[in-house]
């Protein structure tokens, strides 16, 4: 029997702040939890720190730039496969509830069901302009304040967007059941609930917040800015944000940290609820669940906060897989892995045919002749990456993992290669970057230009050459900003039609033939067990 699938998927969740990772001022008892039990992988990235490209790019397998999505004010085709239009194609019953950050008209993907509307609107109002110096700030930036206004809030947009996902989320598992049971079968099901927390403001509620009360939460490892002259695009990125013109005191740092990792505690009870829904309904045992983020979030590193760095805390994510035995290897995996991996994950788990197009246009070699898709732009189911790496089949240098960085806060393509130990950065008019993850855990020294590691440098520095031609990307970045512009200032003139999604209204009261409807809602429990006189 297929089993069913629940993808969990939270805004800007940094890996390193789950106690799954390590973290031993977090509270995530609910993950640790599913991690205990899970496979759990520790080198997981986004292929880009950004909302909407990110998750276009997980759920389409096929990185930002060939799916043309960039920034948070782009789309994707709505013919452009995703991972709910395959497992919807192969019999399960898809629906999204919550956040995908979905730029356009089309908001569904291939969804059969979509529960709530977004957090965000799904018009092109976050177009980035490549020709603007980032200090001269556009209304939609990540603004400083979030930091140093930090702290618990009664209600907030985010905690009523929240509320109401994880409400819906945990309804409609029921309903599942009680499609089921009207159908005579069990139908298998996938269901994608993504929260907006613990992504900026950080506002927690109270109750998450006094978890903390006794709990030294750790500051910045290394809060120091890098040197402009080393890292521009950390000097980019502060001065996008207002970071350039003042610095959060420390304590203003470890409120504002506090309140993360409250953020996280309030997913992580989110996560709790589900699982529970889950075994209350007896689908736990035949349920494959995913939890994972669209990226990280730096939290003061490097004097950065947010997302749009490939340095760690911004570029890897949690991705714990609990299922089955039988189908979920258990264990924890060094082996470097991204969010593509996803879709040919749930592929293989739905028992559903891949695609059988390239995930992108093949390389040529110098005489034009197609040469084999490097496997870096690929994804790979993360079963057999499991697979690989416990046979001794796959060690961390066999594969390469490409983040892209294509949006604001830079000015040209930044793309970042990681092999092994190993992470490369590339971006036209920034010094190359090159760490050794091994011996600079925190990306301190840039070891590109040193002798014993500049023929390394050079070789990562080919591969990406050999991926990417970045004066056409960079060409096309700058188009598709000057059209998405035009569109957006055109759809303002005149009457404003929003592509924001609005739910459908519900029939799921008594409505028709009514003891059919009562019959249709009921879900009867296990019978109490009787104690013997």
């Amino acid at each position: 029997m297929r089993p069913n699938i629940v993808v969990i998927q939270a805004g800007q969740m940094a890996a390193q702040a789950l106690g799954a990772y390590g973290d031993t001022a977090a509270r995530t008892p609910h993950m640790d939890a599913l991690a205990a039990d899970a496979a759990v992988f520790d080198r997981a990235y986004c292929s880009t720190p950004l909302c909407a490209p990110s998750r276009a790019s997980m759920m389409t397998g096929r990185m930002p730039s060939d799916v043309g999505c960039y920034d948070n004010g782009d789309d994707f085709t709505s013919s452009t496969p995703t991972f709910a239009h395959h497992l919807r194609a192969a019999g399960y019953h898809t629906a999204l509830v919550g956040r995908m950050h979905f730029i356009g008209p089309d908001q569904h993907h291939g969804f059969e069901q979509r529960l709530t509307t977004d957090v965000y609107p799904a018009d092109m109002d976050m177009v980035p302009d490549w020709r603007r110096d980032p200090a001269d700030r556009l209304p939609w930036y990540h603004d400083a304040d979030t930091v140093f206004t930090a702290g618990v809030s009664q209600a907030t947009v985010q905690q009523d967007f929240d509320d109401e996902v994880g409400f819906r989320t945990l309804r409609h598992l029921n309903d599942r059941v009680r499609a089921n049971q009207a159908a005579g079968r069990d139908i298998p099901f996938l269901m994608v609930t993504s929260f907006i927390h613990p992504h900026d403001p950080y506002e927690p509620p109270r109750e998450h917040w006094d978890r903390f009360a006794e709990v030294e939460i750790p500051a910045p490892k290394h809060p120091e800015v890098p040197e402009a002259e080393q890292d521009p695009h950390s000097h980019r990125l502060r001065a996008m944000s207002g970071f350039d013109l003042r610095d959060p005191s420390l304590e203003e740092v470890r409120r504002a940290r506090r309140s993360y990792y409250a953020a996280v505690s309030y997913i992580d009870d989110h996560v709790g609820r589900i699982r529970t829904r889950l075994e209350e309904l007896g689908l736990l045992e035949n349920t494959v669940i995913v939890v994972t983020s669209d990226h990280g979030d730096m939290l003061g590193e490097k004097g950065l906060w947010y997302k749009m760095s490939p340095y760690e805390e911004s570029a890897r994510v949690p991705l714990i897989v609990h299922g089955p035995q039988h189908l979920v290897p258990r264990g924890r995996f060094s082996n470097p892995v991204s969010l593509l991996d996803l879709m040919p994950t749930l592929l293989e788990l739905a028992q559903a045919p891949a695609d059988q197009a390239p995930a992108y246009p093949p390389v040529q070699d110098a005489g034009g002749h197609a040469v084999a898709a490097p496997s870096s732009r690929r994804g790979l189911s993360l079963l057999e990456s499991a697979r690989r790496e416990t046979d001794g089949r796959s060690g961390p240098e066999d594969r390469d993992i490409v983040i892209e960085y294509l949006a604001e806060g830079t000015l040209r393509p930044q793309l970042t290669l990681v092999r092994g130990q190993f992470k490369f950065v590339l971006c036209p008019g920034d010094p190359e970057q090159l760490f050794d993850l091994v011996t600079d855990p925190l990306e301190l020294r840039n070891v590109a230009a040193e002798p014993a590691y500049v023929e390394l440098a050079q070789r990562l520095r080919a591969e990406l050459d050999a991926q990417y031609d970045l004066p056409s990307l960079e060409s096309d970045i700058l188009a598709s900003q000057a059209r998405r512009r035009l569109v957006a200032d055109a759809l303002q003139q005149g009457t404003n039609r929003h592509w924001d999604f609005a739910p459908d209204p519900e029939q799921r009261y008594v409505r028709g033939d009514f003891w059919s409807s009562l019959a249709f809602g009921q879900i009867r429990g296990a019978e109490p067990v009787e104690n013997s006189p």
